[in-house]
């Protein structure tokens, strides 16, 4: 799209994982998600898929983030689905750099902003643990050129020979390069050769700014005209 980018590469710990990133362009602007479902193999990807269906039917349908999180948690008491539970991020970002955001009890996503890197807070609990519960969304205004970095826990707790994590302060430093692919390389050199142990997803929003999605526009707009 002419006013974001979205950069996104997971890596399963097994033949099936359960994480998953999905990215959906609506009207009401471009939503991201990233979930981590409880457990590994099949059931976990079975159950993946479904939440998956789920979010992206209910953002089509422009339905507030704190309903989708909602509904999805209705699904998961409603069903007898052996204890599972899952983590989930989802964003909705708007032309002119409005972030909506909601996290159910996932890693807090990164804002990198020009040299110094935050953090989006949590503010809910997972779901499928808790019947009847609401959920609350969050709105933050983006500058050009923001990064929005989420990132599921095998990343966090990818370990080396000596059992060390990555943890969140390599993360933080990590995430400073200017390449989505600084990440990957600081996972690799830190554990060197030792086989993750829970899937790995990264997934990147940057905000273009709405100047350069009107200069995107008019140029697409000249193309068509010629």
């Amino acid at each position: 799209l002419p006013y974001a980018r979205v950069q996104a590469r997971n890596i399963s710990c097994t033949e099936i994982g359960g994480d998953f990133y999905d990215v959906v362009d609506t009207p009401e602007g471009l939503a991201v998600v990233i979930t981590d479902v409880s457990g590994k193999g099949i059931s976990a990807a079975i159950m993946a898929t479904m939440i998956q269906g789920m979010l992206r039917s209910d953002l089509a349908a422009r339905l507030p983030l704190d309903q989708v999180a909602a509904a999805a948690n209705r699904y998961f008491n409603q069903r007898e689905v052996g204890g599972k539970y899952a983590t989930l991020v989802i964003l909705r970002l708007h032309t002119g750099g409005i972030l909506e955001y909601i996290n159910c009890g996932h890693i807090p996503p990164l804002l990198i902003r020009g040299g110094s890197v935050s953090r989006l807070p949590s503010d809910n609990v997972p779901i499928g643990l808790l019947r009847d519960i609401e959920y609350t969304a969050g709105r933050l205004e983006l500058a050009r050129g923001d990064r929005i970095l989420m990132v599921t826990d095998g990343v966090t707790e990818a370990a080396n020979a000596e059992e060390e994590f990555f943890g969140d302060e390599r993360l933080e430093a990590a995430v400073q390069g200017e390449s989505f692919h600084s990440v990957f390389a600081a996972l690799d050199q830190f554990c060197a050769g030792t086989p993750f142990n829970d899937d790995c997803t990264v997934v990147e929003l940057t905000y273009l700014g709405e100047a350069q999605s009107a200069v995107q526009e008019r140029a697409s707009a000249a193309i068509a005209a010629d």
